[in-house]
């Protein structure tokens, strides 16, 4: 029974330290920036150096580097339907993949993790503190002229799906929003030489009732 027990403890304890990455750690997080939904493997400390790098000089105007939001089209959106907003970096549609030796740790590592998986349930994404990300990320802002910060996301993806709890404050602002992109390439969460920041497009919505 004593072997039995010394057996099991083990699992609660690494089922613990799996899940305790599963966050953004709040000392690393930029004050006033708790609200930013983050997507892909986007992390917190590449968001500080590009909020950063945007406080000392505005995003350089570079086409061939900005992302463009590509749908929905400039106009009305049905409250009723949340949109997904997609968008393309320098006009193009795709970008290439990354060289196994980006990808994230946590997709490298899935199979030596599924063992343990089967029995703690799914490995969730770890965003903050694992690997240094790199490559290409967006800064998407959803505003209104009365709250500029009605919803931030920061991603490694080309596209954001907004929850059902944002897109109800997104509706409930009852006043045109503009989504706004700004995008960057990193190393190992710090903007690389001659990676931006680069101003994207601008695209103002009204939300019919």
């Amino acid at each position: 029974m004593k072997n039995l027990i010394h057996l099991a403890l083990p699992i609660p304890l690494a089922s613990l330290s799996l899940y305790a990455c599963d966050h953004h750690d709040e000392a690393n997080i930029p004050a006033g920036y708790e609200d930013v939904v983050y997507g892909g493997a986007a992390t917190d400390e590449a968001l500080a150096a590009l909020l950063t790098a945007v406080d000392q000089s505005p995003p350089a105007d570079v086409p061939s580097q900005a992302p463009t939001l590509a749908s929905p089209m400039a106009g009305e959106l049905p409250a009723s339907t949340i949109p997904t907003f997609s968008w393309a970096v320098g006009g193009t549609a795709r970008r290439a993949p990354a060289p196994p030796s980006l990808l994230p740790a946590e997709r490298r590592d899935e199979p030596l993790l599924a063992p343990l998986a089967a029995l703690l349930g799914p490995v969730r994404a770890a965003h903050a503190h694992g690997t240094p990300f790199t490559g290409y990320a967006t800064w998407l802002v959803v505003s209104t002229d009365a709250d500029p910060k009605l919803a931030r996301v920061f991603t490694s993806e080309t596209s954001w799906t907004p929850s059902e709890s944002i897109w109800a404050r997104v509706t409930a602002a009852k006043a045109p929003i503009t989504v706004e992109l700004t995008g960057a390439q990193f190393v190992d969460n710090r903007i690389d030489m001659d990676g931006g920041p680069f101003q994207g497009s601008k695209t103002t919505f009204t939300i019919a009732p």
